[in-house]
């Protein structure tokens, strides 16, 4: 009897226990929402009561009103909102010089402290801000901050600084290549950068680490300016099978092609990939000097470089013709299947 006393008295104790620990909890994520809902209101209010004074400041040119500047963390908040639209919706230089001046005054001490935060999440936001509103003055904190043992996340926001910033330096992280950013990693921060830095990186393709190079030949390309042709087409003379693919690709998506001689090789290239992409260079050029040249490619080996050899023969107002002509005199059944079926006749059986 003594023993199942004792048991009771335990479980009543631990069901005791139990609720109090969930009465706690309960309290706990009671107050939390609480405090969340009234810090939402205080930024919301913020935004509410000011954001005419910004709208007048930004846009207009008048003078901001002492009033906008924040008292507090959420009021800070709060003109990220509004800062962040506006670099979203309405962003022009004017504006963001007006914005960036504003940070540095106002706004730098807040994004020092989180900045120094061993809080990586805080750190992150604090970079996220000092980019977009272009906080130049925690320039030198950054680099204090990039000597230290960081993550991955935060070199490659680094990066993204002291491209705005430190030109020199934003160089010298690349070109030694110390932390290895990925493919990927690399055209996130080429195809952001200034012009100018761009032509920097472009002089000097050769130096680059060789992810960061297929990156920028990928970049150059997207810019669609016909500037950097020359800078690609020496590319195409370079061992890596796969530079000379994304050159040949890039110079596609500008457009323009220079010199004809110089992709004639890529027509009887060991590289189907080149095949098919000199394929589609020939659509930049009158089908009267690629033809004997895209008859080659309609009897490749590979179905893709058949098929897009026709596609550009298509392109051109005599290529149906060319194409009849061509299914009259050959004899690769392929090639002639491939002719048929870009005229719109189907298989032959």
């Amino acid at each position: 009897m003594a023993m199942i006393q004792i048991s009771i008295k335990f479980v009543l104790l631990l069901i005791c226990l139990l609720t109090l620990l969930l009465v706690s909890i309960g309290l706990y994520l009671i107050i939390k929402r609480v405090k969340e809902v009234k810090i939402k209101a205080k930024i919301a209010s913020y935004v509410s009561k000011h954001e005419e004074n910004w709208r007048r400041y930004l846009i207009e040119g008048v003078p901001f009103n002492p009033e906008v500047i924040p008292k507090s963390r959420e009021e800070i908040i709060g003109i990220e909102v509004i800062f962040s639209t506006y670099l979203k919706n309405l962003s022009n230089e004017s504006i963001q010089e007006k914005i960036s001046q504003f940070s540095n005054e106002y706004l730098k001490d807040f994004y020092l402290n989180l900045l120094q935060s061993k809080s990586w999440s805080k750190r992150m936001n604090a970079m996220f801000h000092i980019e977009d509103f272009k906080i130049d003055s925690l320039e030198k904190d950054c680099e204090k901050l990039g000597k230290k043992r960081i993550s991955r996340e935060e070199y490659f926001q680094l990066l993204r600084i002291y491209s705005l910033f430190n030109k020199n330096l934003f160089l010298q992280h690349i070109l030694i290549g110390n932390v290895q950013l990925s493919e990927y990693e690399y055209k996130k921060l080429l195809l952001n950068l200034p012009a100018e830095l761009l032509d920097t990186l472009t002089d000097k393709i050769t130096d680059l680490p060789k992810t960061c190079r297929y990156a920028l030949i990928d970049t150059l390309g997207l810019k669609r300016d016909i500037e950097y042709l020359p800078h690609l087409e020496v590319q195409l003379q370079q061992e890596d099978i796969e530079i000379r693919i994304k050159s040949l690709r890039a110079i596609y998506e500008i457009g323009f092609i220079n010199n004809p001689e110089n992709y004639l090789a890529f027509v009887k290239s060991p590289v189907w990939e080149e095949r098919l992409m000199v394929a589609k260079l020939f659509q930049l050029l009158p089908l009267s000097y690629t033809l004997p040249h895209l008859e080659i490619l309609l009897e490749d080996e590979s179905w893709w470089v058949r098929s897009q050899a026709a596609k550009t023969m298509m392109r051109d107002k005599s290529g149906r013709t060319s194409l009849e002509e061509y299914i009259e005199h050959s004899s690769d059944r392929y090639a002639i299947d491939m002719a048929n079926e870009a005229l719109g006749k189907g298989l032959k059986p």
